[in-house]
């Protein structure tokens, strides 16, 4: 039988999946950050959790043992942001009255300026699929399927074109792209839509990928997939 506090776990991934558009990367990574806390405390306290229960000196405990582990702030910050966000959902459906982590402080982390690419650099990047499969093909007399590689170059020029998030060009539909506009419909976070330009570039490695792929997609299914046969998208 499934343990009680199973079930809350399970209830704020689906809720996460459902309500809030989470992208899959966020339900992952969540969903690793509280199964990391439960073998921590199983490990720790020799019992498992009873999410209902627990104090913030639990957590301080917690966040104790990740700096021991020489955790990154960021990663510790990922983690406490699953929890926070959980007892959210605890508390809006009423199984505890306050977050144990609501107030707890966390190690700031160091601010650093982005570091961008040189054009040479994105040029390079760009090119680096087609590339690959160019040598590939010479070393097996062509026997490489094309199709990864183009998708990979077609994926990486929209991601440029457009200023995607990767879950947001894995979310694309074809029914997103407007070819004689030339521009995309894009569904970013908390549901969000926005109109982004896409180049010519791009348009052109879309077209190549979909060629090779033997089908152009419905306007419902994903604009890129994990497998041909399934067309299940790309996650």
């Amino acid at each position: 039988m499934e343990r009680e506090e199973d079930r809350l776990v399970d209830a704020f991934l689906q809720h996460l999946a459902a309500t809030r558009s989470a992208s899959p990367y966020t339900i992952r990574n969540y969903g690793h950050a509280l199964r990391k806390f439960r073998q921590w405390f199983a490990a720790e306290r020799g019992t498992e959790p009873d999410w209902t229960k627990l104090e913030p000196d639990d957590f301080r405990a917690h966040l104790r043992a990740l700096g021991r582990d020489n955790l990154g702030r960021a990663a510790i910050a990922l983690r406490f942001s699953a929890l926070r966000a959980f007892y959210r959902f605890l508390a809006r459906e009423g199984h505890v009255q306050v977050s144990p982590v609501r107030k707890l402080s966390l190690p700031k982390a160091p601010r650093r300026l982005p570091q961008f690419l040189t054009p040479e650099q994105m040029e390079s990047l760009l090119q680096a699929p087609l590339k690959e499969l160019e040598q590939l093909q010479k070393a097996d007399g062509k026997k490489t399927s094309p199709l990864p590689f183009l998708r990979d170059a077609a994926l990486l020029e929209v991601m440029y074109s457009c200023g995607l998030r990767i879950s947001e060009v894995c979310g694309l539909t074809a029914g997103d792209i407007d070819w004689q506009e030339q521009v995309v419909r894009v569904r970013g976070k908390g549901r969000k839509e926005r109109l982004a330009p896409i180049g010519r570039p791009a348009l052109q490695a879309l077209a190549s990928y979909w060629e090779a792929l033997g089908a152009t997609p419905l306007p419902s299914q994903p604009v890129f997939v994990a497998r041909p046969k399934s067309r299940r998208p790309l996650s």
